[in-house]
């Protein structure tokens, strides 16, 4: 065998395999078709805290009371949208850069190219449009990570109707967005976006908001995330259509 394990995906759960297979002894690959990192670091966790800590700060700046307590007087507060993006962005690629090199340090082969299983212990790897190369390996471990869920009969062009992958990038800052779903990433969303001015509306297919959490968490947050801020919702509904054309924005969750 080339290798005793090969992993397709470096994202967290990748690199942690990697680690811990280095560690036992074993000649470790693993293979990324897009960054280091994978959904957490890049498109997930990392730059979604990052913007979080940023509309943290700025309620916190809003609230008068607050800051009277403090012995602050704040006259006005605003936001340079590009550096607040750039700030998310900066401490994915530190982190990004750190994985990196953790795995490089302890011996694990970094592999370009999209991974696919094509035999017992064989898999290919390569970057579209470029020759593919096949290595053996004694196991293999399938961590690839997840993708956005769009429904049916919505198109996403990444300006007016868009992921959650996009709007990290923070490219603009909409008067009003609709959320299509009402999970903890759709809530993180209504967090940042509130607080940086817009106006949200959560659209839930199912018949509460946040179906997925523990009933007294959910009123909880509905109650202290959303009930005191600019967000109206509907539930019950699907979003079978966007109506980006007449100026509405909808992030799919």
């Amino acid at each position: 065998f080339d290798y005793d394990l090969v992993i397709i995906g470096a994202g967290v759960g990748g690199h942690g395999a990697a680690l811990h297979a280095v560690e036992e002894g074993l000649k470790t690959a693993i293979i990324e078709g897009d960054v280091v990192g994978g959904t957490c670091v890049n498109r997930g966790c990392v730059p979604s805290k990052a913007l979080l800590a940023v509309s943290g700060r700025m309620r916190e700046l809003h609230d008068e009371h607050h800051m009277k307590s403090l012995g602050l007087q704040v006259s006005s507060t605003g936001y340079d949208r590009q550096a607040v993006a750039d700030h998310a962005n900066n401490l994915a690629s530190k982190i990004r850069s750190n994985l990196t090199n953790s795995m490089k340090a302890m011996g694990v082969d970094i592999l370009t190219g999209f991974g696919k299983i094509v035999g017992k212990q064989k898999v290919r790897y390569g970057k579209v449009g470029f020759p593919e190369k096949e290595i053996t390996a004694k196991n293999i471990i399938i961590a690839t990570g997840s993708v956005p869920f769009v429904p049916k009969g919505i198109e996403i062009d990444g300006k007016t109707v868009f992921t959650s992958d996009h709007a990290l990038k923070l490219e603009s800052v909409p008067d009003w967005i609709a959320i299509v779903g009402s999970g903890y990433i759709g809530l993180e969303f209504s967090d940042v976006y509130t607080a940086l001015g817009s106006e949200v509306t959560f659209v839930e297919a199912l018949d509460q908001l946040m179906p997925g959490f523990d009933p007294e968490i959910a009123k909880l947050a509905q109650r202290v995330l959303i009930n005191t801020r600019k967000i109206d919702y509907h539930t019950g509904v699907f979003a079978s259509k966007d109506y980006s054309g007449k100026g509405w924005k909808a992030c799919v969750d």
